[in-house]
């Protein structure tokens, strides 16, 4: 059974960046580009659950008291990282004891595993209002604003660079989680997303997998291997590039 409330999207400004569009439920929030303000206004309002019913204005107000601690997983990163820019989209399923039971980075182009973990750990631990009746899910989408500007390679040279790289990565599947129930992103299912610093060492490597939760194991061999590498030199840029280790890479 699905089950639609409200419609709600939630802005929060995050000082000089914008944490944008707490969107609650399955609908795409719209990337807007916003002036951080002192109260922004909530406009229409989404909510959905699987076969269970959340409460959206609950939700809002425990993840508007939630801001603090979401914008230092950013802000501690970034005061050392000023080019960490993009886009994240959480999603999260809440049980009958309000506790989340899974969350998944179905998107983010961030590119920092620092990040990214920060802020997944973060949202584990709130107590959120119960389900009823089974699983309520609530898709968190954050944008944030870095400084600077990045530059980028095209498809060829991104292949050119990272395909060598692959069969070495791919091995850190083996540090995934042995045992338990719950599924896990394979490797072949995640998605980089990396900046590459002048002399071609990768300054930050992020992931996302858009249909189950990151294995710890995996993305934390992944993120010192990636880190490892030594790719073209951007000559005086930093450059932000995306990667499948599975799929096609369509990155241009």
């Amino acid at each position: 059974m699905l089950v639609r409330g409200q419609r709600q999207v939630v802005q929060v400004a995050l000082g000089g960046l914008l944490l944008c569009g707490a969107l609650l439920g399955t609908a795409e929030s719209k990337k807007k580009v916003v002036k951080p303000a002192p109260a922004p206004a909530a406009e229409d309002m989404a909510v959905e659950g699987i076969a269970g019913q959340l409460d959206a204005p609950a939700c809002e107000r425990v993840l508007e008291q939630a801001k603090p601690d979401l914008k230092k997983c950013y802000d501690e990163v970034a005061s050392r990282m000023y080019f960490l820019s993009g886009h994240i989209e959480l999603k999260l399923f809440i049980g009958t004891d309000g506790k989340a039971k899974r969350i998944i980075t179905q998107k983010s182009n961030v590119g920092s595993y620092e990040v990214e973990h920060c802020l997944v750990q973060t949202l584990q631990k709130i107590e959120y209002p119960a389900a009823k009746g089974g699983l309520g899910e609530i898709t968190y989408p954050m944008d944030f604003a870095g400084r600077g500007p990045l530059g980028a390679w095209g498809r060829e040279q991104v292949a050119e660079n990272l395909d060598k790289e692959k069969k070495k990565l791919l091995t850190c599947q083996s540090k995934a989680k042995k045992g338990g129930t719950e599924r896990r992103a394979h490797i072949e299912e995640l998605r980089l997303t990396m900046y590459v610093a002048p002399g071609g060492q990768v300054a930050a490597v992020g992931f996302s997998s858009p249909k189950d939760p990151l294995d710890e194991g995996v993305t934390a061999c992944l993120d010192t291997k990636v880190r490892q590498l030594k790719l073209a030199d951007p000559l005086g840029k930093i450059v932000k590039i995306e990667y499948s280790l599975g799929g096609p890479n369509d990155s241009e």
